[in-house]
Parts: C-alpha cells; structure tokens; sequence
C-alpha cells in the first residue's frame, strides 16, 4: 500500500508540474484533423472490405443518329425519276407518231404495174421535244427498197406538235409479187426512232407488183386488157406547207398556212370549197392570193420529183365564190435539179368564166428530176383575187 501511494503521490507532482510550465492543452482543430484522419481511415477500410464489382463487357455505344432515324431502305421518290441517261434524253427529244389514215399516197396493199415510179407520203405528228430540222431524214431501215434513197431529208424544220408528209421516190420492182419497206426518222445528230410507245416502231410502205393482164370477153370471145387503176404520184394539196412560198418582192418565204389578211399574200387550206360557179368540188382547195399590189403574185416550189411517162398534172383551177373582181393567171412552172425556172403552161381565169380543169401531159420531162412551181398572178388589180388550185396532183 505504501508503494501504490507513493507511486501516485509521483504522479500527482509531476501533473503539477507540467501545468505550471504552461505547455497548452490539445486544440478543438487538432482534434477535428485527427477526426478527419480517422474518418478518411475509416471510409478508405470498409472501402477496400467491400468486395470487386464484377467485370462487365463493355456494350457497344448506342449511336444517338441511329437511334434517332430508324434503319429503313430509301425508296425512289415517285415524283422524281432517275436522272435520265443521254439515250433517254435522246428518245423523249426524238419521237413521232403515225397519223391515223397517215398513208397519204400508194395506200398498203396498192397494185402497181413492174416498174412504175411513185412518191410514197406518209403524214406523222412530231410529238418529241426537238425540232426537227432540214438535216433530218427519212431512212430505209429494211425489207424492200424498191429503188428509194438511203436516206431523204426532210424538206423544212417540224417544230414540237406539228405533222408534216415525208415523202421518199420509190420505183416498183420488175417482178410480180408482194413487196415491203420499212422506214425511220433519223435526227441530225445520227440517232434513229420511229413510231409508237418504244420509239422504234417504222413506218412503211407495201405494195403488190402485177403485169397487165388480160381477161376473157365472154360476150365477144375476145381478150381485153386489164388497167391498174391510176394513182396519186404526188399530192400538192396534202404537202403544200411543204413548198417554199414567196411573193415577188420580199426577200423571205411567207407563212405556211398563212393568214387571210396578210398583204404580203397567203397560202391556206381549204376543204371542199365553193368556186365562182356556185359548185362544191369535194377535196383539198388550195386557196392561193397574190401580193396585195397590182401585178402582185404568189409562187410555191415544191421538192424535186422524177417525172416517166404517163405522169400528168390534174387538177381544177377556180376562183373563189363571191371574188366578183377575181382576174388572174395560173401558171405551172418547173426547174430541173436546181436550174433555171421554166414555165410548162397557164391558165387566165376571171370570175365570169367557168372553172378550168386540168389535166396537163407531163411526158416531156421524162427521165427528168423536178421542181414544179405553182404560181398565181394578178392581171392588173389584186382586189378579191382568191384563186384556187383544187386537187392539185401528179397522177399516173
């Protein structure tokens, strides 16, 4: 017990003591550092008693876009087709169709003799984009040529919407039979189309070749010929915007058709017209009015044409009813490949005189490629002079 007390007896001074020397007592803010410390201690072993999280695979980033735009397959827009290639460009540019009743001349199935030159005219409509200007052509593209041209260009430009008659010079063969040609349109850049949805469908030409036959005449025991019947060669009528028309001053051609108040005079279609008799004649009238000035005149120059014989120019020459001071002449002309102009024939017609029909041999050009010319002039005052070629034609 004496050593228990002792001891804190010692201790108790030496408590004594160290007050007395002033030695400060532990801060609040040492203790709230050693608090931090033990807590940080703290936190950081029950951190690491935790056990791993288990190791994931990590998943491929969802792509925000994607997530946005649904995976769908474009579709073409129905409004806007492919751009089209140079070829389509071409087609929808190049296209004509083939008018109903469009065999102008030597409808199919025609009978002609061996031999026999004819003008075949089909009537077509440009339903393409493009022009078709004088550097295109009518092409042979198979089956029988029959003496035609490789390639016959068109004689004025066919603008988008118009319908023009091609014609192409054929000759029949030399045997009987059946014969057929096929025919394109070929632009001036060289491409070739024809008719119908594919732009490829020719138009053509077919005909039968017989030799003149003889038949019995049970009546008087003999034999007599057998006549083809004659043909229309060529059809001024139905071709006449194809003719150059031009009175005798103004430099430039005039408007085809025209119009019936154009001084510079007119050239205009006129079905079944009605003549200075009062008659109406049934076909195509071509009414014709000089240049408004006294000696005025109107002219027509029509593709080249080879005449044979047996070929004739018919027609009915006229002047319109109710044209009281009608007074005029009528001349058929001619220019062989480019030469000088000639005169065949005229005819002077005044209202008070009947119609004139002709029906004028033109065997003296055979052999011979030919402009013909159909003219009218004044004689003196152009007042009321509608005159009129009806028909107008080369037949054989």
């Amino acid at each position: 017990m004496k050593k228990i007390s002792f001891v804190l007896s010692v201790l108790m001074i030496c408590s004594l003591l160290l007050s007395a020397c002033g030695l400060p007592a532990p801060t609040q803010s040492a203790a709230l550092d050693e608090n931090t410390i033990n807590t940080a201690v703290a936190l950081t072993l029950a951190a690491r008693s935790q056990p791993e999280p288990a190791t994931r695979t990590p998943q491929p980033t969802e792509t925000i876009a994607a997530a946005a735009e649904p995976t769908i397959t474009p579709q073409p827009l129905a409004t806007l087709p492919p751009l089209p290639s140079a070829t389509a460009t071409s087609d929808e540019c190049n296209h004509a169709r083939f008018e109903e009743n469009g065999d102008i001349t030597i409808p199919d199935g025609s009978i002609l003799a061996p031999n026999t030159a004819f003008v075949k005219t089909w009537r077509v409509t440009n339903i393409g984009t493009c022009t078709w200007n004088t550097n295109y052509a009518v092409v042979f593209s198979g089956g029988d040529q029959m003496g035609a041209p490789v390639a016959t260009n068109l004689p004025a430009n066919v603008p988008p919407g118009a319908t023009v008659d091609l014609s192409v010079q054929m000759k029949s063969p030399s045997a009987d039979g059946d014969y057929a040609g096929n025919y394109m349109l070929r632009s001036d850049g060289g491409i070739v189309f024809g008719t119908g949805a594919s732009r490829m469908a020719p138009i053509y030409v077919s005909i039968t070749v017989k030799e003149e036959q003889v038949i019995p005449n049970l009546d008087f025991g003999g034999f007599l010929p057998f006549i083809p019947l004659e043909f229309t060669v060529y059809d001024f009528g139905a071709n006449y915007c194809i003719g150059n028309w031009r009175n005798a001053t103004d430099p430039g051609y005039l408007a085809c058709p025209g119009t019936k108040t154009d001084a510079s005079g007119f050239v205009v279609k006129v079905d079944s017209p009605k003549l200075q008799d009062g008659d109406t004649i049934t076909g195509v009238g071509l009414l014709t009015h000089p240049q408004w000035i006294d000696g005025g005149s109107i002219a027509g120059t029509f593709p080249l044409l080879t005449i044979e014989n047996g070929m004739k120019f018919r027609a009915t020459l006229g002047c319109g009813f109710g044209g009281n001071a009608c007074d005029v002449r009528f001349f058929l002309r001619y220019r062989i490949e480019g030469g000088t102009l000639k005169e065949l024939t005229h005819w002077d017609i005044k209202y008070a005189d009947d119609p004139v029909v002709v029906d004028y041999d033109l065997s003296a050009l055979n052999g011979k490629k030919v402009n013909f010319v159909l003219q009218v002039v004044t004689n003196g005052s152009s007042a009321q002079d509608w005159a009129y070629w009806v028909n107008p034609r080369v037949i054989k």
